[in-house]
Formats: structure tokens, C-alpha cells, sequence
């Protein structure tokens, strides 16, 4: 069994309107969102709380090149405990379309048991959608993370209508059932 988790960058700024798309960094809810999202994920699946683990904590995180998916990533790293050399970078994942982001999982390191992706909308969404085998991906707003098992010994076997889906995190959704925790990091209007 391989568990591939697919991470949408968190929220970037528009304030500076001539710099170029790759270069735009997070904005504070975006910090706050990824930060918040990581610690939930550390705390639940991957035995950083009291309980034991459910899932293996990643072997790699894999992130597109842009600065607003390398910049989630560094984030998640430093909150669940992985060195810097856990952290890849994968240039076609900037804007990748969802067969471009297969190609990319096929390829993954055979050792590697779990391994986080980061990227971009509508690839993302587009992906999760594909693989999962009976479950559902309504959307996948900013910083939105799709965890799901893939009933495979090799990265490259993974076939679309494959996976299981293990869990769906959003800001939003962390946010409303623990508002002491994750307060501001997600839009009031619930449209992130």
C-alpha cells in the first residue's frame, strides 16, 4: 500500500499586481491556514499527539516550484518534523493538469511509502477526482488536502479510479469544528 497525499497551496497575495505569477508569496491566512492545516495532520494521522499513528509520516514532499506551493511546504515541513531533505521540487508541477501530476506520482521513488504532493487548482482538484475509486471531491479551496491510499506495492501502478480516499481537510472545515484552535484561517463568506 502507498498513502499520497495532495496538498493545495495555501492562500497567496494579489498585492503586488507586476509580479509575475510563480513569484507570488502567501498571505498571512495563507501562513496561519498551512501552518494550522500541518499541525492537524501531525497530531491525527502521522503519531506527533498523543495516539499512535494511523498513517507513516511522509517519506518526501514534493512541491511545485512556485513560491506559494514551495512556501506551504517549507511550512508543513518545519510543523511535522522533517529535515530539509525531505522537501523536493518538481517544475512540472507548476500548473500541472492532471495527467502530468500521474506522471509525476508514477515516477516517485519505490521506498518512499507515503509522499505529500504540493501544487495547484484545477489540476489538483481535477487529480483527486480521477484516482479516487468511489469517493467524491466537491472542491478544493486554498490549502485544501486530500489524503487517500492507493492499493499498489509501485508508485508505478497507480491507475485512475484507484484510490481510497483517507481523509479531506480544509481550512474552513478545521476552522468550524475547532474554532478555539484554528481561528482566521479561512474566509468568513466561506468561499476560499
Amino acid at each position: 500500500m502507498k498513502y499520497l497525499t495532495v496538498i493545495r497551496h495555501a492562500k497567496s497575495s494579489w498585492d503586488q499586481p507586476g509580479l509575475a505569477d510563480h513569484d507570488r508569496a502567501l498571505n498571512e491566512r495563507g501562513s496561519k491556514a498551512a501552518s494550522a492545516v500541518a499541525a492537524f495532520l501531525n497530531k491525527t494521522y502521522f503519531g506527533g499527539g498523543d495516539s499512535p499513528p494511523l498513517l507513516p509520516k511522509p517519506d518526501r514532499l514534493v512541491s511545485s516550484t512556485a513560491l506559494r506551493a514551495l512556501s506551504t511546504a517549507q511550512l508543513m515541513r518545519e510543523v511535522i518534523g522533517l529535515s530539509t531533505d525531505h522537501l523536493l521540487l518538481d517544475s512540472r508541477l507548476y500548473l500541472a493538469e492532471a495527467g502530468t501530476i500521474m506522471d509525476v506520482i508514477r515516477g516517485l521513488d519505490e521506498s518512499w511509502q507515503h509522499v505529500i504532493v504540493y501544487g495547484h487548482n484545477p489540476g489538483m482538484h481535477e487529480f483527486a477526482e480521477r484516482i479516487l475509486a468511489r469517493a467524491h471531491v466537491a472542491k478544493m479551496p486554498t490549502c485544501s488536502t486530500v489524503i487517500m491510499a492507493i492499493p499498489a506495492e509501485y508508485w508505478g501502478l497507480a491507475e485512475w479510479g484507484m484510490a481510497q480516499l483517507v481523509g479531506h481537510i480544509t481550512p474552513k472545515s478545521l476552522e468550524r469544528r475547532f474554532p478555539e484552535l484554528y481561528k482566521g484561517i479561512s474566509r468568513a463568506d466561506g468561499e476560499d
